[in-house]
This record gives C-alpha cells, structure tokens and sequence, in this order.
C-alpha cells in the first residue's frame, strides 16, 4: 500500500475542495458493514508493526494475532517468480548494500514518473539471488530485533501458510490479498505481474467468486486486464494522495506515482484519484472491481492551525473533521470499503484520539468500514473485540470470522 500519511454528532456538507462526493447532513449513526458481517482485519505486510515487512515469521505472528487477510506487494524476479516486497528496489527492506557480489548492479530508473535510485531492483535479481538477501525493518523507530533473520517470501509461500492455518484450524478463513505493485512498469520491463498471478491462482483452485482472495491495485488498467484475462476472484481499487492540506483538510495531488494511476498519466489524463470517489468515479469502479481501498482521510479528514492560524505539519497536530459521506456512497454503489493504513504510533494518529489507536478503529467500524489495514493486527484484534462485545455482537475469539465466503 501507499504510505499513509470523537466523531462529531452530525454529518455535515463537504467541501467541494476537499472531496467530490455528495454529503449530506444527517444524524451521526453507527452504520453497517456492506454485507452485515464484522470488518475485517487485514494484516498489511505481515506484522509490521514488529517484525520487518513480509517476511513469513510476520505473517504467521499476524495469523496468531487475529488477522483475517495476509496482504502483501507483488514483485517479479528476473525469472519470473513473484515475491513480497513493498517497493521495486531493495535497499530499505534488505541487506542487499552488504553483498559486494551485488554491488555493480546498482542503478537508477524511472518508476511510474519518478526518479529513483541508485538502487538494487528486484527485477535485476534471481529468484535463487534474492533469496540470498536478508530482510530488515525500514522504519527506523520499530524494532530491529529480528533484522537478518529472515529471507525474503515468495507468493507461493504466503499461499502455502494461509493454506496451512486454515487446515489447522477448521471453520477459520484466512484471506491472501496481493497487490500489483507499479504493474505497467514492470511489464515495461518484461516481467508482467497479471497473466503470472492468474496462473498461480489457478492452479491453487482459488480463481472463483469465492476463493479467499482479494486482488488489490492502484491501477485500473492492471484490474481490468486481470478481469479480461479471466480472474473471477474480489477484486479491490486502491485510491491513493499525496498529502493533506491541514489548513483546509484537503487531500493533495503533486507526487506523480500518488496523484494518479501511472496508466492515466501515460494517457495524458487530467485526472487525479479524486475522481475516483465521485458518484460516477464509483460507478466505474464497479464495473470491473467489489470494492475499494481509500487512505483514510477519504472517510475521516484532519485538519488543523496553530495560534497564529498557520496550518500545522503533522497529522499529530490535526484533528478530525466529520466524516465524509464515502463509505455510504460506496455501499450504495455495491462496494465494499478497506480503508488504509491503520498504525499505532502517536505520530500516526490525530489528536481526536487522544494517543490511543483503538479509538480510531472504533471510529472508522463505527462507520461502517468493511475492513482495515493494519501493521499491528494484534491491536486492530483487540480493538474490534471491544467494539463488538459493547454492541452486544457474539464471536468467537481469537480466530476471526468464519464468513465472506
């Protein structure tokens, strides 16, 4: 995914500037999930929050930990095999600088409109040479115990433990939700994503309706080729910005890669993921996808100024505004909503929450959200524990629902 950046009583009119849906005042409620069931609880790279991201021992921590989905980036090696990995280079997430064998493959290139580098990029790799490299945590403020532990993972092994946790534990779903990472560039370069995972998922038996599958993406033209390939698994439309204007609470749109999808740049399309969340945006959308995947100030935006009425620099500093009417648009339009992403650290949260991550969970479940992406699945756990047994909803703990067929 991309990088993510007490509810009022009334919902009120947005501002044309700030998103493009129809809102309407109303009594604030507590709405529903699209299809009546509790949110899921999608573990973003693994366990993140502990261990480094998408490595195999996150992922099985993510599963005892509550999570209902192992969602992961897709990257293609030399030869074809699809990993784990958020970006298209290795520099942030292994020790590929500690591999002189490596060193003259260092370059730069241009990824959907930005330049980036000098780096090592998967697609230069082996899959037998990238899993030579060692995974470490990025984030300089989590925890390094388990750097170098790790090799990298491949889908196919992700598969294989969703595979396993659900023989071992009868009546649990376990979700695998791919994403395409920066899929035009990587067909650019020869190593095409959408035909490789079409495959895979056919011969696990997953390519059906009701697989355990989501197929996510920030590029329409990546969904709708997989669709007119043949996928017939859930399919998920990310939508992505840049940043936030915290004087107004806008979302921003200047980063190419974050503005748009990188099909409707290299089409000249004026266009920005703004229009995506339009009453027509969502229409499209359902043509060829069963939900979406906003940032989530789509649903709840922050704004905030200091004494001398200058915008503040850090979501931390920002407070909620109403929620935007999004999730109900969605839902009237058949989709369902996954917003992203959800993090416990105080930097990532607004001052409405007052330092707690549970409290945002329970503000966007009490939304109606159909699923959150998180880093900390234990958290995300506990929270919609909370939330269900205070409106009286029975579950059975600590294995996630048993539903979404």
């Amino acid at each position: 995914m991309g990088t993510a950046k007490a509810l009022g009583r009334h919902i009120t009119a947005c501002s044309a500037s700030l998103l493009p849906v129809v809102c309407f005042a109303q009594p604030a409620t507590i709405s529903s999930t699209l299809d009546g069931a509790p949110p899921l609880i999608i573990g973003h790279r693994g366990l993140p929050g502990l261990y480094p991201e998408e490595v195999i021992a996150g992922y099985e921590a993510a599963i005892s930990g509550g999570t209902d989905a192992l969602e992961l980036d897709l990257q293609s090696s030399s030869d074809g095999a699809l990993f784990a990995c958020h970006n298209v280079y290795l520099s942030d997430t292994t020790d590929v600088a500690q591999h002189p064998e490596f060193a003259s493959r260092r370059k730069t290139r241009m990824v959907d409109g930005v330049a980036t580098g000098p780096d090592w990029y998967i697609s230069d790799f082996t899959a037998a040479e990238l899993k030579t490299l060692r995974v470490r945590q990025p984030i300089a403020t989590r925890s390094k115990q388990y750097d170098g532990l790790y090799p990298m993972a491949t889908f196919q092994e992700i598969v294989d433990l969703a595979k396993r946790a659900m023989a071992a534990h009868s009546g649990r779903r376990i979700y695998v939700y791919p994403e395409t990472k920066n899929p035009l560039y990587q067909r650019q370069l020869g190593r095409p994503l959408e035909e490789k995972l079409l495959a895979m998922l056919t011969k696990e038996g997953w390519n059906t309706p009701d697989a355990p599958v989501f197929v996510q993406s920030f590029d329409p033209a990546s969904l709708k080729l997989m669709r007119k390939l043949g996928l017939k698994t859930k399919v998920v439309q990310l939508i992505d910005g840049t940043d936030i204007d915290y004087r107004s609470g806008a979302i921003t749109y200047t980063s190419p890669d974050t503005a748009k999808p990188f099909s409707w740049l290299q089409a000249g399309d004026p266009r920005t993921f703004a229009a995506m969340v339009t009453a027509a945006g969502l229409a499209e959308i359902k043509t060829y996808a069963d939900g979406i995947g906003p940032w989530k100030p789509y649903i709840l935006p922050a704004r905030g100024v200091d004494a001398a009425g200058n915008p503040v620099t850090a979501l931390a500093e920002a407070s909620n505004m109403p929620p935007t009417s999004l999730i109900a648009g969605a839902h009237s339009a058949g989709l369902f909503v996954h917003a992203y992403t959800f993090r416990d650290e105080s930097q990532h949260l607004t001052r409405t929450y007052h330092r707690d991550p549970k409290a945002e969970y329970h503000a966007y479940f009490s939304l109606g959200v159909d699923g959150v992406f998180t880093d900390f699945s234990t958290t995300a756990r506990s929270a919609l524990t909370v939330w269900l047994k205070e409106r009286g909803t029975v579950r059975n703990e600590g294995t996630g629902p048993a539903r979404r067929p």
